[in-house]
């Protein structure tokens, strides 16, 4: 999963460990893999000061940094993977400190570091769309006096987590909080704090009293939603008396009637061991929209929806579906608030300032439309998430919109705060300059599809294509000479653009478990005019599997008798390997090379071990890693066709006589 970036609420809620380990920790490294970073941490400050070796102080700055990093300390974070990197630690070091630096708003450090990680990484332009991110959230940074948008941290804010708020009344609001007040006998074990509990803000008076409800239990409870008659509650819950190791969030329901509320019951939305979180309703009662870590998703948490089945009081849910790409993405997806025809929700893969960014979306045509960023005031470096609107209290004559969210930016009181918003009506437009908009409308649209191969034995690589089906939840990386951004497929393998004349495109397509593709494309040529003022361009990608361990035949790839030199013929296929590794840095393969049964088994195993060799140095000598490729020669040991030697055909020597390459991570 593709990480939240510091928020400790959305570790909490979103990647839960119930971390219930009991047994006395003798070593920080031990506290670490337990999730028990509060513990974790004086014993690898201790670590690092004892250790004379550069890889092991590298290694426990690490993890002192990723430490940090998840109780939202970013500062700490950022000083300790700044120390990993001068141990020359490598891991993803370089990445994780730029991050930090863009949680902190130190957006020109930042953007010089994500440059350096993708030269790290042999690729300078990698990340070239969290640097353009960097230079659009300075930009946002220093508009902000001008904003629309009044922020104010509430007097009510504590020391300790309080997130997620939900109005109940006019003047209370109901937040998640891991006060010292919070139910449980035992405290977090991953923050040392208490399990998060709902308590009630008074808003007029300005104190804060545990919640009187029945919901409230020992472990997470979070992200409460009442029904419009105040009769339903849904609500997450993480944690259990189990004594698994690992625990799932779920949402949970309760009924009121009269006074008495039903007891708990998790509602039945699917697979059991994903993690369900942060409900919302709509006004009718009969769409329930949530967040869901399920892995046919587009990665890490998307927003799904259920409708409701039936009138009855426990109703059943449909099965979850998913929003699609345009809110989803390859990152996280989180908190989601509905107000009539709008979506406001928070994501850390959309381009933002740093961490979690809340986004807007609107539905027209039965359709939710590209979500906007809310930029900063109401965004930050840090994570800024839990939105909601207030409708039932009056609001100031200039402001049109008021209501409160979370944030754990720099200058809070707490590692998160809740924050009040009040947003102004715009000035009245100025008339002095008006100049006609042109009468005609000049587009060219790009229809994409992404799509699979489906082979005719399922799970083997080597058999023949039988079709192609439509893959959704890839992430398709657009480029130009200007300006980066992402996109993703759709449910049906679908991505739809509107393009820039005379300008070349290139796409990048990756998926986890997938080979990375990549495909050009240009508008330049493209004539529009009154008569044809638009027109649509067509892109498929097609996308293949990674077979992990598994040889994959390398077609036409022959060798002289009894000699290793790469023929010109052999180089065709090999070409299409350098692009291969190129295109997917991430993996390192195994290049092997196979004989016929025929002649002696030591000889063959040297021939094929020189010929693997042989094609290994040509990658490398095309630019290719020698740390990410293996040369194997079996010989005649893995016959790919097992026939007696002597009644062999010259086809079954052939198919034996192969080059192959597998991944190997």
């Amino acid at each position: 999963m593709k990480y939240l970036q510091a928020s400790l609420i959305v570790y909490c809620l979103i990647q839960l460990v119930s971390c219930t380990y009991t047994e006395k920790i003798k070593d920080g490294s031990t506290a670490y893999a337990r999730k028990q970073f509060k513990v974790a941490i004086p014993m690898l400050q201790q670590e690092f000061t004892k250790s004379k070796d550069s890889r092991e102080k590298g290694e426990r700055a690490y993890m002192l940094g990723e430490s940090y990093r998840r109780l939202q300390q970013s500062q700490e974070a950022a000083d300790w993977y700044k120390k990993a990197q001068t141990n020359r630690y490598g891991k993803d070091t370089d990445l994780k400190y730029a991050r930090m630096l863009q949680q902190l708003q130190r957006y020109d450090e930042a953007k010089r570091a994500f440059q350096s990680a993708g030269r790290y990484a042999g690729d300078v332009n990698l990340y070239r769309e969290q640097m353009i991110a960097c230079i659009k959230a300075k930009q946002w940074l220093e508009d902000a006096p001008k904003s629309l948008y009044q922020v104010n941290n509430l007097a009510i804010n504590t020391t300790a987590t309080d997130f997620s708020p939900s109005l109940i009344d006019k003047q209370k609001l109901l937040i998640s909080s891991d006060r010292q007040e919070s139910e449980g006998k035992e405290n977090y074990k991953w923050t040392g704090n208490k399990f998060f509990d709902l308590f009630v803000i008074d808003l007029t008076t300005e104190t804060v009293e545990k919640y009187a409800h029945p919901l409230n239990r020992d472990f997470h409870q979070g992200t409460v939603v009442l029904s419009a008659d105040g009769k339903e509650v849904f609500y997450t819950q993480c944690g259990s008396n189990s004594t698994a190791p690992v625990d799932y969030c779920q949402i949970v329901y309760q009924r009121k009637t009269g006074e008495q509320w039903s007891d708990p019951t998790p509602l039945k939305l699917g697979v059991d061991t994903l993690n369900y979180l942060h409900p919302v309703l709509s006004n009718d009662g009969k769409v329930l929209i949530f967040a869901c870590n399920n892995p046919r998703g587009f990665g890490g948490y998307d927003l799904y929806y259920s409708i409701k089945m039936g009138a009855k009081e426990m109703a059943q849910w449909s099965e979850p579906l998913n929003m699609g790409s345009r809110i989803n993405t390859a990152g996280n997806e989180v908190f989601p608030y509905l107000d009539k025809d709008s979506l406001y929700f928070s994501s850390d893969g959309h381009p933002g300032m740093g961490g979690l960014d809340i986004f807007k979306s609107i539905k027209k045509f039965k359709r939710w439309q590209a979500p906007q960023n809310l930029k900063a005031p109401l965004n930050s470096g840090g994570d800024d998430f839990g939105l909601i609107i207030d409708r039932l209290n009056p609001i100031q004559d200039d402001f049109q919109s008021q209501g409160y969210f979370s944030s754990n930016r720099e200058g809070g009181k707490g590692s998160d705060d809740i924050y009040q918003y009040m947003l102004q009506y715009p000035p009245p437009p100025d008339t002095t300059n008006t100049v006609d908009s042109p009468a005609i409308v000049f587009s060219i649209r790009l229809e994409g599809l992404v799509k699979e191969k489906r082979y005719s034995v399922a799970g083997d690589p080597n058999s023949s294509v039988e079709t192609y089906d439509n893959l959704m939840g890839v992430s398709i990386r657009v480029s130009t000479e200007d300006t980066v951004f992402t996109v993703g497929s759709d449910l049906d393998g679908s991505f739809n653009l509107t393009l820039e004349t005379e300008t070349d495109y290139q796409f990048k397509a990756s998926k986890p478990g997938y080979f990375n593709q990549v495909a050009e494309l240009t508008t330049k040529g493209i004539t529009l005019s009154e008569l044809t003022p638009d027109t649509t361009l067509f892109l498929e990608i097609v996308m293949e599997k990674i077979f992990l361990n598994q040889e994959i035949t390398l077609e036409n790839i022959y060798y002289d008798y009894d000699d290793d030199k790469i023929r010109e013929d052999a180089k065709k296929p090999l070409d299409s390997l350098v692009v291969i590794l190129k295109q997917n840095p991430q993996i390192a393969i195994q290049l092997a090379s196979h004989t016929d049964c025929r002649g002696q088994n030591n000889y063959n195993e040297k021939l094929s071990q020189r010929r693997a060799e042989s094609a290994v140095r040509y990658l490398i000598q095309n630019s290719i890693d020698q740390n990410r490729l293996v040369a194997k020669g079996y010989g005649e040991n893995k016959l790919a066709v097992d026939c007696k030697c002597s009644d062999c055909t010259d086809d079954q020597h052939q198919k034996n006589r192969r080059t192959t390459f597998k991944v190997l991570n």
